[in-house]
């Protein structure tokens, strides 16, 4: 069940969470695949905040981070395993609607005695001891901020930073309609007098590769257009990446080209991860509900930006998405 903020219940589960991190001496935190901004920026808090307090926290993340947010500080101690010798009190999850998406990591949960689940997507299935399902949340990082403010201790810079960039990167640079009065209340506590919101935002927004150029480019040259300009797609092989030795996240935040398109009503963006699996990024201008296309592949997200991965080759996973977009589209 959901809990949304505020509210008895929701202050319950933050009350029981304070109390299991202050008798925590070790803990480690882990969130979704391809860590994105508020993924990381939820673990660093935790990281910076649990060190000001004397506990020991390791950060679990196994693919490569984002350049625009590699520049966090303490981004270069995440890790992919958890040293054997230490008996871990306490386990974050950050941003996982369900176990699936975290394959054999799920066994990473077992590995602490209390696992506390945070999440503001939609329709989450609790996966901890103690979960915060909020989808009215701006972002994973506004619900850690109302658990760490709870705690009492200050929040050092580090730790307030990377909170920033969890809310700041999940409302689009506060665009969307998820950076709710609430988000800009945690906001303005998180920013202070020390923080300089002009160089965060060059270093998320204005700090691209040239690799990651080219494949905005390619994916902006193959721009279709189809249901009379309310429907725009594109795609990324595999061999687009080898050919131009990017990585996968050179794509992130390519999807925005599209949805910024006159006239667009969806934008889906596919992303060929081997020859036979497809990561596809919907986006909507607002009509139309992608967490229901979404779903119907097995995917998740929000009622504006949502996503999947489907098994299948490109063509024909671009074939069925496209037909069930098309069909959204035509039924306005």
């Amino acid at each position: 069940m959901n809990v949304l903020w505020p509210c008895n219940e929701y202050n319950n589960q933050i009350n029981l969470i304070c109390e299991k991190l202050d008798e925590a001496k070790n803990l480690f935190c882990i969130a979704h695949p391809y860590a994105d901004g508020d993924a990381l920026g939820s673990q660093l808090a935790l990281y910076h905040y649990c060190k000001s307090v004397g506990k020991n926290c390791v950060c679990l993340n196994f693919d490569p981070i984002p350049e625009q947010i590699s520049w966090l500080k303490g981004a270069e101690l995440c890790t992919d395993f958890l040293p054997e010798n230490i008996n871990f009190d306490l386990a974050f999850l950050m941003e996982t609607t369900e176990a699936k998406r975290m394959g054999d990591r799920v066994s990473f949960f077992e590995q602490a005695s209390h696992l506390v689940h945070l999440d503001h997507h939609v329709d989450v299935k609790g996966l901890g001891h103690t979960n915060i399902l909020d989808e009215k949340a701006s972002s994973t990082c506004e619900i850690l901020y109302n658990i760490l403010e709870k705690t009492g201790n200050p929040l050092n810079k580090e730790c307030r930073e990377a909170l920033y960039v969890g809310i700041m990167t999940d409302t689009g640079n506060f665009r969307y309609n998820n950076a709710t009065s609430r988000a800009h209340e945690v906001t303005a506590k998180i920013i202070s007098n020390d923080i300089s919101v002009d160089d965060i935002y060059k270093l998320v927004y204005e700090n691209t590769s040239y690799n990651r150029v080219l494949m905005h480019g390619i994916t902006m040259a193959r721009t279709e257009k189809l249901c009379d300009g309310k429907l725009f797609s594109s795609w990324l092989t595999q061999k687009d990446f080898e050919n131009n030795n990017a990585s996968e996240v050179d794509a992130d935040g390519v999807i925005r080209h599209l949805s910024c398109i006159k006239g667009n009503e969806i934008a889906i963006l596919f992303r060929e991860l081997d020859s036979n699996k497809v990561k596809i990024s919907f986006r909507s201008s607002g009509k139309i509900d992608v967490l229901n296309i979404s779903r119907e592949f097995g995917g998740g997200g929000h009622t504006l930006a949502a996503g999947a991965t489907i098994e299948g080759n490109i063509d024909e996973v671009r074939h069925r998405v496209l037909s069930a977009a098309s069909k959204a589209i035509n039924s306005l």
